[in-house]
């Protein structure tokens, strides 16, 4: 486990970036290598780090395209040390594709930069599962439990005429991973911790879920919102209305089977957010079952984006734990050179 102290009196600030998908030097010749856009990272980067100023930088995966794509990771790795922030990644399912001697290197890698902090954890449940303990003295405020959401899978399941068919989904954690989890909540709970963060990159099947009961029928998957007016409450069910923000501009690109992690986090009552990556133009916020799910704001143009939609997630730790969630918007289009949004 790694802890942190926050400073008494001072909140701990957490800022989240997500989907950079760094395309840059020998792999600009690669199939998406006209989308990133370095500048347009690296003045994103900048403005939050003005205006947030982080006591953390967390990273939610797809940083890059992963095997063959070592310029980019370099590229990575000299931006976050030229913070000299504390920066904690997990992998992303383009990063952690099926070459996870590939993925192993570039943890070590990342190990060896002084201010990352990442633990590769058991290899049998991935690569990067691993807690970090926010704390005040010996007080554990709030936890940050980093997972591996892995890439992709075969599975078999039966169609309407009860025939079996075997199709491609996105990947969920693994049945050991939750097991995993239960551990970590349970040593988190022996040091006085009830409070807990998970972050991930592929959102968990209960987003897909929380978003089609949240939203209005003629909505869902549709943009007829605008990013301003999600904020509103337009689009909202009424039960939803107060407390949830952000837009839904694209398919949830979760598991497309039930993956039982809702059951254990409400069973557990420990985790109070989630916070996922992956689905570039979804940046929605919603309270179900208890739990906030959050969709982590895209920073930069990799792979695609929206206009409107760059930047980074922000999470405020006081002295009961993570207050306050917000996106927080960069507007780089006067950078962008191709057709605005």
């Amino acid at each position: 486990m790694i802890k942190l102290q926050k400073t008494p009196g001072k909140d701990f600030v957490i800022l989240n970036l997500t989907d950079l998908h760094i395309r840059q030097g020998e792999d600009v010749a690669g199939g998406y290598g006209t989308v990133f856009e370095e500048e347009i990272l690296r003045y994103t980067l900048d403005r939050l780090l003005e205006r947030v100023k982080p006591d953390l930088i967390t990273i939610t995966g797809d940083i890059s395209q992963g095997k063959g794509f070592d310029g980019s990771y370099r590229l990575f790795m000299d931006m976050m040390e030229a913070t000299g922030i504390p920066w904690a990644p997990v992998w992303g399912n383009h990063d952690n594709g099926d070459w996870p001697e590939y993925v192993d290197e570039m943890a070590d890698r990342f190990l060896a930069c002084p201010h990352c902090l990442f633990e590769k954890g058991d290899p049998a449940l991935g690569n990067g599962n691993y807690v970090i303990a926010i704390m005040e003295g010996e007080k554990t405020l709030e936890s940050l439990i980093m997972m591996d959401s892995h890439d992709y899978v075969r599975i078999s399941l039966l169609d309407k005429d009860l025939v079996p068919k075997t199709y491609g989904s996105y990947a969920s954690l693994l049945p050991a991973q939750l097991v995993w989890y239960r551990e970590q909540v349970a040593s988190l709970r022996e040091m006085g911790c009830d409070r807990s963060v998970m972050m991930m990159h592929i959102p968990p099947y209960c987003y897909r879920e929380a978003m089609y009961d949240a939203l209005e029928e003629d909505v869902r998957a549709i943009d007829r919102v605008t990013l301003e007016d999600s904020y509103r409450g337009v689009g909202w069910k009424e039960e939803y209305k107060r407390d949830s923000f952000g837009v839904f501009r694209e398919g949830v690109g979760s598991p497309d089977y039930e993956d039982g992690v809702l059951a254990v986090l409400e069973e557990l009552g420990h985790t109070r957010h989630v916070l996922a990556g992956h689905d570039h133009i979804n940046n929605c916020s919603i309270p179900y079952h208890g739990i906030r799910l959050s969709y982590a704001l895209k920073i930069g143009t990799g792979a695609y984006w929206h206009t409107d939609l760059n930047g980074g997630t922000v999470m405020t730790v006081g002295d009961a734990g993570v207050r306050e969630i917000h996106h927080e918007y960069v507007d780089a289009s006067h950078l962008w050179k191709g057709e605005k949004r």
